[in-house]
C-alpha cells in the first residue's frame, strides 16, 4: 500500500508540473516519494514498477496534446521508454544507497538522470523535448543557472533538492545538507542575476492572423499570399507608428512561387523600408520546397533562412537550412523546431545575438509547453526572444527568461503583442563552454557505476538503517 500511495504521489506531480497545467512547484518534490522508498527496504520490483507507472502517469499530457497527431504506439512507446529509464535510474540510486559513502548517494540521481536526459538530446528527433528543467521556466530564479550550465544544471538541481530531501526523510543529514546548499547558492545565484541592471531596450512586436492564415495557405495562389501580406503590412505600419522597430509573423504565414514572390510580398517589404522596420515573416517558398523565414530589413535588403530541423514526417517534404540566421547587429532568426537544440542555438549565439525572432507554429494545447523551450535558448545564451505561433502562443521574453507579453493565438482575428525589451548581453558563459556540465554528469554517473562493481556487500544499508 506504502508503494502504492508514492506511486500515486509522484505520478500526480509529475503530471501536473509537466504537463499542461504548468504547476511549476511541484516538480521540486515529485521525485520525493519514490526516492523515499529507494532510500529504505522496497525491493527492486516493486520500487522500478512504482518509479515506471508514476513517470508514465507525468507524460500522459502527450496523449492529451498529441492525440491525432502523433500514432498511440509511438507515444506509448516513448513513455514506456522514458518511465523505464527513470525507474533503471531510482534502482541505480537504490544501489548507490546500499553500498557507497554518502556523498556518492546525494549524487547518484541527480547526475544519473541528467546524464539520460542529456544522451537521450544527442540521439532524439525531438531534440530536448521533455527534459525536467523545461518545467522551471516560470520560476526565472531556477532557471538563470542555465546561463552559466545550460539546460541540464537546472534538471540536475531539481533531482539534487529532490535526493536531499528523500534523504534528510530518511534521517541521512549527512547526505542530505550538500544538496540542500547547493540548491540554496543555484537560486540565490539566480535572484541576484535577475537584479542586474538591463541594457538597451528596443520595442518589438508579434502579429498572428490564424484565420487568415488557414484561408491563404489552402493553395499556392499570388492574389492569396498578396493580400496576407497586405494585412500583415497594414498592421506593420500602426505598430511603427507606436513605435514598435522589430517584428515577427508566424511560421508558414505565407506561401510564394518563385515567379511572382517578389510581387506578392512587396507590402512588407515596402513598409519596412517606409517606417524603417525589420519584419521576419515565415514563408513556404516552393522551386525546391523550403520552410523559410523571409526577413524585409529597413534598408530594403532581405535575407532568407532555411528551417534546420524538420517535424517529420509531415515536413519531409522540405529541403532542411544549413546555415544560421543572422540578420546582423546582433539579430538573429530561427524557426520553431530549432529553438528545441540547445546546440543548434548555442553555435548560432556564439557570433554575438542579442534579439531572436522565432516564426513558430504549434498544436494548441502544447502552447506554453512549447514556447518556454525557445525561452530556455534566450536564457543559456543571452538574447531576447520575440515568438509568433499560430494554434499556440506569442511571447516576448528577456534574457533572463522574464515573459514581458503573451497571447493565445487560437483565436479568430490578428493576435498582436508588443513590449519594450532590453536586449540581452550577447554570449554566456554556456554559450563558451557548451554542454561540459551534462558531459561531467555522464562522467560521474559512469564513475559511480564502477564503484558499484567494485563495493563489497549491503552491509552499508544495514548501517544506514540501524543509525536511521
Amino acid at each position: 500500500m506504502i508503494v502504492l500511495l508514492c506511486a500515486a504521489a509522484s505520478g500526480a506531480m509529475f503530471y501536473l508540473s509537466q504537463g499542461l497545467d504548468d504547476v511549476w512547484w511541484l516538480a521540486w518534490f515529485a521525485p520525493v516519494p519514490l526516492l523515499w522508498l529507494a532510500y529504505g527496504e522496497t525491493r527492486g520490483r516493486p520500487l522500478f514498477l512504482a518509479a515506471l507507472i508514476a513517470f508514465a502517469c507525468g507524460q500522459i499530457y502527450m496523449v492529451q496534446t498529441y492525440l491525432g497527431a502523433v500514432p498511440i504506439w509511438a507515444m506509448a512507446l516513448m513513455t514506456c521508454g522514458m518511465g523505464s529509464l527513470f525507474a533503471a535510474v531510482l534502482l541505480f540510486a537504490q544501489a548507490c544507497w546500499r553500498k557507497l559513502p554518502p556523498a556518492a548517494v546525494s549524487l547518484s540521481f541527480p547526475a544519473a538522470w541528467t546524464g539520460i536526459e542529456y544522451a537521450i538530446s544527442l540521439v532524439s528527433p525531438h531534440g530536448s523535448w521533455g527534459a525536467l528543467g523545461y518545467s522551471q521556466v516560470g520560476f526565472p530564479a531556477a532557471i538563470q543557472i542555465a546561463s552559466l550550465f545550460g539546460l541540464y544544471a537546472i534538471s540536475f538541481t531539481l533531482c539534487l533538492l529532490a535526493s536531499a530531501l528523500a534523504l534528510a526523510a530518511r534521517g541521512a543529514w549527512n547526505a542530505a545538507l550538500p544538496g540542500f546548499a547547493v540548491s540554496a547558492l543555484v537560486l540565490g545565484f539566480g535572484a541576484f542575476h535577475l537584479q542586474q541592471p538591463a541594457g538597451e531596450t528596443l520595442r518589438v512586436a508579434a502579429l498572428a492572423d490564424g484565420e487568415g492564415h488557414r484561408q491563404a495557405v489552402r493553395k499556392l495562389d499570388f492574389s492569396a499570399s498578396r493580400a496576407m501580406a497586405e494585412s500583415y503590412a497594414a498592421v506593420a505600419r500602426q505598430q511603427a507608428d507606436r513605435g514598435v522597430r522589430f517584428l515577427v509573423i508566424p511560421e508558414t504565414a505565407l506561401a510564394a512561387d518563385p515567379a511572382w514572390r517578389d510581387r506578392a510580398l512587396e507590402p512588407l517589404a515596402q513598409a519596412a523600408r517606409d517606417k524603417q522596420l525589420t519584419i521576419v515573416a515565415g514563408v513556404v517558398l516552393v522551386k525546391p520546397w523550403r520552410n523559410a523565414a523571409l526577413s524585409f530589413l529597413p534598408d530594403g535588403t532581405q535575407k532568407s533562412y532555411d528551417k534546420r530541423h524538420l517535424l517529420l514526417p509531415g515536413e519531409d517534404h522540405f529541403t532542411p537550412g544549413q546555415a544560421s540566421g543572422l540578420l546582423g547587429n546582433a539579430r538573429s532568426v530561427a524557426i520553431c523546431k530549432d529553438l528545441d537544440f540547445p546546440h543548434t542555438l548555442r553555435g548560432d549565439a556564439q557570433m554575438g545575438i542579442r534579439l531572436m525572432a522565432v516564426p513558430a507554429n504549434d498544436f494548441v494545447k502544447d502552447d506554453w509547453i512549447h514556447a518556454r523551450m525557445a525561452v530556455m535558448r534566450g536564457v543559456e545564451n543571452g538574447f531576447a526572444v520575440v515568438r509568433a505561433a499560430f494554434q499556440g502562443l506569442e511571447t516576448i521574453s528577456d534574457a533572463q527568461g522574464r515573459i514581458l507579453a503573451r497571447a493565445s493565438t487560437s483565436g479568430r482575428g490578428m493576435t498582436v503583442i508588443s513590449a519594450e525589451v532590453a536586449l540581452g548581453p550577447g554570449p554566456t558563459l554556456y554559450t563558451r563552454i557548451g554542454d561540459v556540465f551534462a558531459w561531467m554528469c555522464l562522467v560521474l554517473t559512469l564513475a559511480l557505476a564502477a564503484a558499484l562493481i567494485r563495493s563489497p556487500s549491503g552491509e552499508a544499508l544495514r548501517t544506514r538503517l540501524s543509525q536511521a
